[in-house]
């Protein structure tokens, strides 16, 4: 909130703001929460070799149940709920069960561009940390096994790529405060709703 309130300030202000890239803003406004998910006790379970295969489970459907409805808000490719369904076919979750799984239904409105772009700063960035995720599922799927995994390791040795796009699309946005607002606004509002989505994963009722 400190950091929208900046970008609304005066002239001088927004002058001084916008020098600062875009993604030093994201980064900023974004921090609290984006530490509070690397804390997340499946995600930590995942990284610690802990988790078991009913809770894998359970975090790969809480994450579909996210990603579904926010590709179709995002107005992108399904590519990751795509991940996700292909791991938990591996992980023998039938069809029913897959289509029985909860969407999200609090997934902010990404009409304008720029909306959509701070939105796209959750899910491209946490793909940058999903390789190392993935490393913890050794244990639990064996070394040298991809299947099931699909979703963390994402775009593999592209994901580096994939991120200086985003980026490149971050500089070239407009340094307009009002769009920097919007862009900030809608990254906040994205995580807020993961986080909340997120605190369910283990209940086995809301898979």
């Amino acid at each position: 909130m400190l950091m929208l309130n900046a970008l609304a300030a005066s002239p001088a202000t927004r002058t001084d703001q916008r020098v600062a890239p875009l993604r030093v803003l994201l980064r900023e406004a974004t921090q609290d929460v984006h530490e509070r998910l690397h804390r997340h006790e499946g995600f930590a379970a995942v990284q610690n070799s802990t988790i078991d295969i009913a809770a894998y489970r359970r975090l790969l459907r809480r994450l579909y149940g996210f990603y579904v409805p926010f590709e179709t808000a995002a107005a992108v490719d399904p590519i990751r709920s795509g991940w996700l369904r292909e791991d938990l076919r591996t992980l023998e979750i039938d069809r029913p069960t897959l289509r029985a799984t909860l969407l999200c239904d609090e997934i902010p409105c990404l009409a304008s561009a720029e909306r959509r772009l701070g939105a796209l700063y959750v899910v491209e960035g946490s793909a940058l940390g999903g390789r190392g995720l993935a490393r913890g599922l050794d244990g639990l799927l064996g070394r040298d096994v991809t299947d099931g995994r699909r979703f963390f390791t994402g775009r593999g040795a592209g994901t580096g790529e994939a991120w200086r796009r985003y980026l490149a699309q971050l500089s070239a946005a407009s340094d307009a405060a009002s769009a920097r607002t919007r862009v900030v606004s809608a990254a906040l509002e994205t995580f807020e709703v993961f986080e909340t989505w997120l605190s369910g994963w283990s209940s086995p009722s809301h898979g």
